[in-house]
């Protein structure tokens, strides 16, 4: 569903692909606005680009990709985003100390 409204909403495509782009920026300021989307994750591809998650406290999600010249595209967009909590730091080193029985 956030995938089409963008689609819909947002500007436009690069060089006639399927893709939709637009300013990071514009980007940001529409999932905000039109979903309570803001950014909960992100991280840098070996590749240079920006992956940023935005989540809505509703669980709509949509992953954003920036390439280093500024523009934005939608890399895909849902619902019912769940976040896992890794173990924590001491309980996976107890996991590694405390043997097992010994044969």
């Amino acid at each position: 569903m956030a995938a089409l409204t963008l689609a819909a909403a947002l500007m436009s495509t690069v060089a006639g692909a399927a893709q939709t782009c637009a300013s990071r920026s514009d980007f940001v300021t529409f999932l905000k606005d039109h979903f309570g989307e803001v950014e909960v994750h992100r991280g840098l591809s070996d590749r240079g680009h920006l992956v940023e998650v935005f989540v809505s406290p509703a669980g709509t999600w949509t992953i954003l990709l920036s390439r280093p010249d500024g523009l934005s595209c939608l890399v895909d967009a849902g619902e019912a985003w769940t976040t896992t909590v890794p173990p924590s730091r001491d309980a996976r080193l107890l996991r590694l100390v405390v043997p097992g029985p010994v044969h």
